[in-house]
Parts: C-alpha cells; structure tokens; sequence
C-alpha cells in the first residue's frame, strides 16, 4: 500500500499565532499552491482511498483531490489542541506556562488542551486502522502535528526527536507499507519526505 502524507496549505493567519483545532481558512493562493501536489498524485489507482481532518484547511483540499469522490474525515488526525492558547499571539501567551510546555510539550498540555503524548496516542490508533484498509494507495491530507507523530511511530522515533521533523505547507511525503503474507510483519519504506 502506498500511503501518501499531505500538509494543507497555507493558511489566512497571521505570523507569530498560536492555532491548532481552530478551524482557519485557507490562504488566498490555494489554487497555485494546489498544482504542484495534484501533479505527483497524477498517476494513483482508482481504489485510492482519501481520508482528511475535518478541519477546512485540510478538507478543502482533500475534496479537490477527489475529484467528486467521496472523502473520510476522522478527527484522530486534527492538529493538536492548544486549549487557552487557541489563536493567541505566541508573545502574549503567560511565559512562564509556556516555557513549561516547550520543556516538556510531549507530556504538559497547554491550559484545558492537549500534550503531544495525547495526539501521538491517537495518532497511533488511527495508523492501525489505516493499514487495515484493503486499497493500494491512502491518500491522509492533515496537520504538521500529526504527520511528525505518524512518523515517529512509524520510525519508533522518541516523540522528543520528532519536532526536528520539518514538513512544509503543501508537501506530500510517500510511505509504502509492506505485509508479509507468511507471518504477521510488516515493515515501511520511506520513498520521501516533504517532496
């Protein structure tokens, strides 16, 4: 199975904001930035399969990759909650809470959100479900968040190491899962990443 990681474009908000599961809009220039991932998906089977966050920064461009066709949404893969902090300005967050969080953003949550463990954890659910799938290719449109624990699981990377995993706005990443036939194994190849 080819498995297909796509971050959503860029978004209308401003530098320096803190957003997670606030449901932001896309930036004015989605259909340019549109182009480049439609042509490294050109050549997909007709049984690819599209799951999205519901968030519209990620469903808007996951139902133009569709082409009409019916697309997933599964709340396990929304960004992180950032609680309190939802669309704040990173400067005028309480620092002495937010230097706790940057010590430790994989076990303290920001006020009434969620600690990066929290996501990973459903993050990992959702990662079993998918390589259930009987398809041969999944096309996951979803967050920067989500893509770097989706990948520390799958490198059994510590959730610590993976916030040195960049992905861009718009990249697509391409993952191939193998199953052995014979025992229950199964291993990943990584094609690449941020392409």
């Amino acid at each position: 199975m080819d498995i297909y990681l796509i971050r959503h474009t860029s978004v209308q908000v401003e530098s320096g904001i803190c957003y997670g599961q606030t449901d932001v809009a896309l930036a004015d220039d989605f259909a340019s930035a549109f182009e480049p991932i439609q042509s490294q998906l050109s050549a997909l089977p007709e049984n690819t399969v599209i799951i999205s966050s519901p968030l519209q920064r990620c469903l808007q461009l996951a139902k133009k990759l569709s082409h009409g066709n019916s697309v997933i949404t599964d709340k396990r893969i929304m960004e992180l909650n950032f609680g309190e902090w939802e669309m704040q300005k990173w400067d005028d967050i309480e620092q002495a809470a937010l230097q706790k969080w940057m010590n430790d953003y994989v076990n303290v949550a920001p006020p009434n959100g969620e600690s990066f463990e929290t996501l990973f954890e459903r993050c990992q659910d959702f990662w079993e479900n998918l390589i259930a799938k009987p398809c041969s290719a999944v096309i996951v449109v979803t967050h920067l968040g989500v893509i770097r624990a989706l990948l520390a699981h799958v490198l059994e990377m510590p959730l610590q190491k993976s916030l040195c995993i960049q992905i861009n706005h718009g990249a697509v990443s391409k993952l191939k899962y193998h199953q052995s036939e014979k025992v229950h194994h199964y291993w990943i190849t990584i094609e690449y990443l941020n392409g």
